[in-house]
């Protein structure tokens, strides 16, 4: 048999890549094939689109193999390639900051049943050495594995889903890193140690053991003293005579050159005790920042950038958190913009509230005159209300208590489960405490936006709407906004769902009543229609009615559905024009289109949040919405926005979705004929608008 006999999605996606027609067995050429299959993939780094489908094409082929084998020998083989051609895109995804996508391609790697892109898995995983594998297999999986080891700790520490693996592989770990020796063996030391320290793990004091002996020997390279050291500076410290303090202070002084790319700000986070140290270093702090988001961004596209940045934000923790204690709202919007905010942007006031859900003192809140922490154990609460969000969300959040078993039903992912809408309003209000905060803002004060970070995908808008009176923006853009447009033109995108034309009635009704010119597209809802329906000058409000996907790691995967089936992409909409003849308002009335991915950082990575800028505020969906839901929304706020700038337009948005019966008055009073009359009066109607994961879904960026 042939390789392509073998390998046959591989030969026919790639059919110049390899030398398909080669006879093929895999105990006789299994190693010398998966040694020039990864002399391949790292030549193809150069070209990352095509390195992905490369090896989604290989996997396809490896699942296979993997389903034929009954001979265990084969089978060994067929694990050792698995592992072998795999850790390329480990790494890949790890430096990239495809969190999701690495850890598939960890435990993938290591499993015959893993499924990518499963909440859920309930496999077999191991490292190598495999029993019945070859021994030049086997050898060439251990020159690998400290590429394993490294990523996978670091995954571990910051995305999380890998604490049991950790855990398993700990000594197995550690003695790959010890193996690997000088430089990738330090490298995989490292990640163990801070990732091992963070957990509190028993067995921590084994890779430090191992990182201060190499401290001790004169012959370790001064490049690798300031890794190790580096790693010193985090909870690893702790386990040493020195404190982490101590140690940052020490590197800073003593080995600065041997920093590099994001190192030297890691060690002045940690520096940052009180708010004479802030000052003394502010400055520093602030070109780091500017260099570092300034290399993410180099050659990459703004989704890209956006991913890598949330990947790396830890490292903005130890700084957001000591501002929450003596810094302003100014100091923490500066941080912030320096990281996140468009290059030669001008960064927005910070007449903000800003929200730290994460911090160790209790929820803290700053506003420009005062701060305030929430008094209760914030780690406690948090794991409460994560855990509830997940049950809500039917989607897994990982809280600080670490990795936990739950059950996910994926034909059901991300769909709110309607029953357990009381229960994340309880435990978010226990954690939040926004309560407190009423006696201690200042009497009448609505601010600018409502800065959270880290951000968690909660109905946060909606909670400080009932316990506070108002609702602000949250921040997204971080930069100054043009000129909300006074609404003359109305466009909409009817995109096809149970309500469409029930909500196009009643926005065409409100238009005729406001005096707007309301244009609907018609035709083909093709992509180059929708690009029309985007560029339009002259909409000072584009309606998107429509379904919406939303997909981890991946800009292609995620936008609004056309009507062939095809989809305006995230990537596509990064191409189209936005008219800078004021602020426009982008209403997407669409599944998931606020969906985030956040990574201990601000919610940044989404289909909205891509889309806010100066000339476009966005008001979207946090989740699916219910249909009933969806039309209530859309009808409540088109009657908001004729008397309301859009802020203010959403708070009465809400409160009219949670009470069915203004509602409907209201709509009788435009024309008792209306479709969403006839389609929101029932108890069913009632109970989902009713529910605080219908009413507290959409919110407003800015």
């Amino acid at each position: 048999m042939t390789l392509a006999d073998h390998f046959p999605t591989s030969a026919k996606s790639f059919p110049d890549l390899l030398p398909w027609q080669l006879p093929f067995d895999w105990i006789g050429r299994g190693s010398a094939f998966a040694g020039a299959v990864l002399d391949l993939q790292i030549k193809l780094q150069e070209n990352g689109a095509q390195l992905d489908a490369f090896c989604i094409a290989l996997r396809t082929d490896i699942e296979v193999q993997t389903a034929r084998q009954t001979d265990p020998t084969v089978a060994a083989m067929v694990d050792g390639f698995r592992f072998v051609t795999s850790q390329v895109q480990i790494c890949r995804t790890m430096a990239s900051g495809r969190m999701r996508t690495c850890y598939d391609w960890l435990l993938w790697s290591i499993s015959r049943e893993h499924v990518f892109g499963r909440t859920e898995n309930h496999a077999m995983y191991a490292l190598p050495p495999y029993a019945g594998a070859t021994e030049a297999m086997n050898q060439l999986a251990l020159e690998v594995a400290v590429d394993w080891v490294w990523a996978a700790y670091i995954v571990a520490h910051k995305f999380g889903g890998l604490d049991d693996h950790c855990t398993m592989f700990f000594e197995a770990a550690v003695a790959i890193g010890l193996e690997a020796g000088s430089g990738k063996g330090t490298m995989a030391l490292t990640a163990i140690a801070a990732y091992s320290a963070a957990r509190k793990l028993e067995a921590t004091q084994l890779p430090i053991n191992a990182l201060l002996k190499f401290l001790e020997d004169p012959d370790t390279p001064a490049r690798e003293r300031a890794q190790i050291q580096v790693a010193m500076s985090t909870h690893a410290g702790f386990y040493t005579d020195t404190h982490p303090v101590e140690w940052a202070r020490r590197t800073l002084s003593d080995l600065r050159s041997e920093l590099k790319e994001h190192e030297p700000l890691q060690l002045l986070g940690v520096t940052l005790v009180d708010q004479e140290a802030w000052v003394a270093t502010r400055a520093e702090i602030q070109s780091e920042i500017q260099a570092l988001s300034k290399l993410y961004r180099s050659g990459s596209s703004r989704q890209v950038a956006r991913v890598a940045l949330d990947s790396r934000v830890l490292l903005l923790h130890p700084i957001i958190y000591a501002l929450c204690k003596f810094g302003s709202t100014e100091d923490l919007m500066t941080v912030l913009h320096a990281w996140y905010a468009e290059p030669d942007s001008s960064p927005a006031d910070a007449d903000i509230l800003f929200v730290c859900p994460n911090h160790g003192d209790g929820v803290a809140y700053v506003w420009p005159d005062d701060r305030h922490f929430a008094s209760n154990s914030a780690a406690e609460s948090l794991e409460k209300a994560l855990i509830a969000n997940s049950n809500a969300l039917n989607e897994y959040f990982r809280g600080p208590q670490g990795d936990r078993q739950i059950r996910v039903d994926e034909r059901l992912k991300t769909t709110p489960a309607f029953e357990f809408g009381a229960e994340i309003w309880a435990a978010m209000g226990d954690h939040y405490r926004l309560s407190e905060l009423a006696d201690r803002l200042p009497r009448g004060w609505v601010p600018r936006s409502v800065v959270v970070m880290p951000a968690h995908r909660d109905p946060l808008q909606a909670m400080i709407l009932d316990r506070l009176g108002w609702i602000a923006p949250l921040e997204t853009s971080l930069t100054i906004s043009d000129d909300l447009r006074p609404i003359r033109v109305l466009s909409i995108w009817p995109g096809s769902t149970h309500t469409t034309e029930a909500e196009v009635e009643v926005l065409m009704h409100v238009a005729a009543t406001a005096g707007w010119r309301a244009k609907v597209t018609s035709g083909g809802l093709d992509l180059r229609a929708f690009r029309q329906f985007y560029e339009d000058s002259e909409a000072d409000v584009l309606w998107v009615i429509g379904h919406g996907e939303q997909t981890s790691d991946d800009a292609s995967q995620t936008g609004i559905v056309m009507e062939d089936g095809t989809m305006a992409s995230l990537a596509d909409l990064a191409e189209f024009n936005v008219p800078r003849t004021g602020r426009r308002l982008l209403v997407l009335n669409i599944c998931s289109s606020a969906t985030a991915q956040t990574f201990n950082g601000m919610a940044r990575s989404g289909l909205a949040q891509e889309l806010v800028s100066p000339s476009q505020q966005v008001i979207g969906h946090l989740w699916p919405i219910d249909y009933y839901a969806a039309l209530a929304f859309g009808s409540s706020l088109a009657m908001a926005l004729t008397r309301l700038p859009p802020a203010t337009a959403l708070k009465e948005t809400l409160l009219m979705m949670r009470n069915q019966g203004e509602l409907i008055r209201v709509l009788q009073e435009i024309s008792p004929d209306l479709q969403a009359i006839r389609r929101l009066d029932g108890q069913r109607a009632a109970e989902v608008m009713g529910n605080v994961l219908s009413w507290g879904c959409p919110v407003i960026l800015t």
